[in-house]
C-alpha cells in the first residue's frame, strides 16, 4: 500500500526556498515518482528500502498557492491539493505552547473575525509509545487545518498569533507545525545520547532509578487502563478545560490539587514512570518529533521549561543540547525563538533560576533569541490567558532576525550600571522609547550588603535610562524581576517588557 508520512496532506504548507522532502512507504521493489507544480522526481527501484520506505526530493519553490502534489507507484496514486508554499515554523514545548486558541482571553475577536486562508496549522497527535495511534481515535490530529471557526479552536494560540503577525508583514502563506505536550521536561524531546556526557545525565539517572524495580507487564496494563492516557480528544475533560479558561481562583486550585493528591482515584490523574511515560528521557523525541523530520521548516518557536523546575540549574545545558539535537536531526541550523517563563509564584520555587538559564542559552547558542513574557503572568496560575503578546513578540524576533526587517525586535535588557552624583544610572539596550506604565517602577529592589532589601521610591526614566536616586553604600545589589512572581511595567516603544536582571554596583 502506497502511503506518505502523516505530515503530508491536502492543505499543507511547504517551506519555500528549501528542498522539499516527501517520504513514506510502499511495496518493496516498486519505483515511486512524484510531481509537484510541474516538477517531476522519482525514487529508483534500488533506492527503495527493504521495508518499502522511500523519499522523494523536490527542488525549492518560491511562495505560491493552489499547488498539487501527485505521488504514484504505477498502480496506486496519492493526490494532495490546495497546497501552499510559504513559511513553515515548528511550534514545540509544553502546555503554554499547546494552549488552544479556544481558551485564549482574546479568542472572540479571532473566532468572530475574518478568516485568513493563508494561515494553516498541523498538530501531531500525542503519542507516547509505538502502537498508541491504533489504540484510540486520533482523527482530530494529524491533519492540516485552516482558519475556520471550527478549526481555529484547535490552533495553538501562540502559534496563531505568531503566524498572523508574520502574515501581515510577509503576505505569503504561513504554516505552523505543532509538536508539544503539557507537563513535559525538555529531556523528553531529545535523543538521550545528547545528555550522557554532561550534567544533563542527572535526568537519565533519575528515570533509571524510578523504574529500577518496575514490573513492566503490570505497568503496561495499568497505563492502558488509565483513561488519562487517552489523549485523542483534548477537550473531553471539562475540569481541564475550565482550568485553562477562565482558570481557577487560588482557592479553587488548592482544592483541586488537594483532591487529586488525596482522592482514591487521584492517581488516575498522573501517568507513572515507565516505558510508556510521556516524560521519560527521549520518549517524545522517538514517538513524535522524529516522525516530523526532515519536513522542511524555517525554524522553531519554543515555549517550555516549567517542568524542568526540579533540576532548574541544569536547564541551560539540557536546552542547549536539545537545540543541537534538533539541528542534527534536520541537518539544518534551525533558528530557535523561545519564551522566557512568565511570572508565577505558586507550587514551584525555581523559576528565577530557570529564567537565568534561558537567558544563558540566548547568549551562548548561535541563532537563538528570547522574548520576555514578564507582563502576562498570573501569580497562582501557570497558564497565562493572554497569548497574543507572546505570539506577537516571537514574530517580531522572526521579522528582525530571520527576515531582515529593520525593527527593534528584542526586549530591553540590562547593559550597565554606574554610580553618578546623587544615585545610580542603569543603561539598557533595545530600550528606545523606554517608559513606565503606571506611577512607579515595579519589581525593582535594592539589596544592601547585610541582606536588607528596600524598594527605591525615587526612580525615573530619562533618555531610555533608569535613574535611581539616593546615597548608597558600596557593593549594593540592584535586583529587577528576580522573583517567582512579579509585575513588570517597564517597556520599550514596541511594548516589549524589560527582562529580569541583577547586578552589584
Amino acid at each position: 500500500m502506497l502511503k506518505t508520512a502523516m505530515i503530508f496532506g491536502s492543505n499543507m504548507v511547504i517551506q519555500r526556498q528549501k528542498e522539499f522532502k516527501v517520504w513514506g512507504t510502499g511495496i518493496p521493489g516498486k519505483p515511486i515518482s512524484g510531481t509537484l507544480q510541474g516538477k517531476r522526481t522519482e525514487v529508483a527501484e534500488g533506492d527503495i528500502q527493504e521495508d518499502g520506505s522511500w523519499m522523494l526530493i523536490f527542488p525549492p519553490l518560491e511562495a505560491e498557492r493552489n499547488v498539487e502534489l501527485i505521488i504514484t507507484d504505477g498502480s496506486e496514486t496519492l493526490s494532495y491539493s490546495n497546497i501552499s508554499v510559504g513559511e513553515v515554523w515548528l511550534a514545540g514545548g509544553q502546555s503554554n505552547m499547546e494552549y488552544y486558541l479556544r481558551f485564549d482571553a482574546e479568542k472572540e475577536s479571532i473566532l468572530e473575525g475574518e478568516m485568513n486562508p493563508d494561515i494553516r496549522f498541523f498538530d501531531f497527535p500525542k503519542i507516547s509509545f509505538e502502537g498508541q495511534l491504533e489504540e484510540h481515535d486520533y482523527s482530530r490530529f494529524g491533519l492540516w487545518r485552516g482558519c475556520t471557526k471550527e478549526d481555529l479552536a484547535y490552533f495553538s494560540a501562540v502559534g496563531y498569533y505568531f503566524a498572523d503577525n508574520l502574515h501581515k508583514k510577509l503576505d505569503i502563506p504561513i504554516g505552523i507545525v505543532g509538536c508539544n505536550w503539557g507537563g513535559t521536561p525538555a529531556c523528553a524531546w531529545m535523543d538521550p545520547v545528547y545528555l550522557k556526557d554532561n550534567e544533563g545525565k542527572a535526568w537519565l539517572e533519575s528515570y533509571e532509578a524510578a523504574i529500577k524495580d518496575l514490573n513492566v507487564e503490570e505497568y503496561k496494563a495499568e497505563f492502558l487502563a488509565n483513561p488519562i492516557n487517552d489523549r485523542s480528544d483534548p477537550f473531553r475533560d471539562e475540569m481541564a478545560n475550565r482550568m485553562m479558561f477562565p482558570g481557577f481562583s487560588r482557592e479553587e486550585l488548592v482544592e483541586f490539587i488537594q483532591k487529586m493528591l488525596t482522592d482514591e482515584q487521584g492517581e488516575m490523574y498522573f501517568s507513572q514512570p515507565g516505558p510508556y511515560w510521556e516524560k521519560r528521557p527521549g520518549g517524545l523525541y522517538e514517538t513524535m518529533l522524529k516522525k516530523l523530520a526532515p519536513y522542511p521548516v524555517r525554524g522553531v518557536i519554543w515555549y517550555q521549561g516549567e517542568s524542568d523546575d526540579e533540576k532548574s540549574e541544569l536547564y541551560g545545558t539540557v536546552f542547549s543540547k536539545l537545540i543541537e539535537c534538533w539541528r542534527d536531526l534536520w541537518n539544518d541550523k534551525l533558528p530557535f525563538l523561545f519564551v522566557q517563563l512568565a511570572p508565577f509564584g505558586e507550587w514551584v520555587n525555581n523559576f528565577p533560576e530557570l529564567r537565568k538559564q534561558q537567558e544563558l542559552v540566548s547568549k551562548t547558542i548561535p541563532d537563538t533569541w528570547m522574548i520576555s513574557s514578564s507582563d502576562v503572568g498570573i501569580e497562582w496560575d501557570i497558564h497565562p490567558k493572554h497569548k497574543k503578546p507572546v505570539g506577537t513578540r516571537l514574530a517580531l524576533l522572526a521579522r528582525g532576525h530571520i527576515y531582515g526587517e529593520n525593527i527593534m525586535c528584542d526586549p530591553p535588557e540590562f547593559l550597565s550600571a554606574v554610580r553618578v552624583p546623587g544615585g545610580i544610572e542603569v543603561n539598557f539596550q533595545h530600550a528606545d522609547g523606554l517608559h513606565v506604565k503606571g506611577d512607579k517602577v515595579n519589581a525593582l529592589s535594592i539589596i544592601y550588603p547585610d541582606g536588607t532589601e528596600w524598594a527605591p521610591t525615587e526612580v525615573s526614566v530619562i533618555k531610555d535610562q533608569l535613574w535611581i536616586k539616593g546615597e548608597f553604600p558600596e557593593q549594593i545589589k540592584i535586583s529587577f524581576a528576580r522573583l517567582g512572581y512579579y509585575e513588570v511595567n517597564l517597556y520599550n516603544k514596541l511594548d516589549n517588557p524589560l527582562k529580569p536582571f541583577e547586578v552589584i554596583v
